[in-house]
């Protein structure tokens, strides 16, 4: 049986197709909120405001609910928002199919700034679900992590210079 060496090129392909599925997945939900004409997001702020154990009523939590009650009003913000992020995405997964550098880099700072929270939520309240999202992140934050190459023992020639 062959075995499958990871490259860093196959790196960064694993990487992008991992961020389509995600941008083709933040289409399908952003349709399907659409579709739903209700508060969803005011109820899923609502929900996250729980979670964190803020006071609604207070200042800032207050603007945000007002926020997504807005934005659950104006469809069009809210399409221009999950398209700006699927973009983002399939952006990102162009770069790294081409090997791009600076797609390697968004990709770190992007799935890297998620993991700290993910990990508090998966301490707060273990779960297959928080447990899946962080170990996703983390596979994606590994896979992209920079190596260095170790020195070479052969002299330099313009081959392999």
């Amino acid at each position: 049986m062959k075995k499958i060496e990871l490259t860093p090129r196959r790196r960064l392909r694993i990487v992008a197709c991992i961020d389509i599925f995600k941008g083709v997945v933040i289409i399908a939900i952003t349709l399907g909120i659409l579709s739903a004409h209700s508060h969803v997001l005011e109820n899923g702020g609502v929900s996250l405001l729980r979670l964190l154990d803020l006071d609604p009523t207070l200042g800032a939590p207050r603007k945000f609910l007002a926020f997504l009650h807005a934005a659950d009003d104006e469809h069009g913000l809210l399409s221009l928002a999950a398209s700006i992020y699927a973009l983002l995405r399939f952006v990102e997964a162009y770069g790294l199919w081409f090997t791009r550098d600076w797609a390697r880099w968004l990709g770190l700072i992007s799935s890297g700034m998620y993991v700290p929270f993910e990990l508090y939520y998966f301490i707060k309240g273990p779960s297959w679900g928080t447990f899946s999202v962080l170990l996703v992140n983390l596979i994606v934050v590994w896979l992209l992590w920079p190596r260095r190459r170790l020195p070479s023992n052969q002299p330099k020639t313009p081959e392999n210079a």
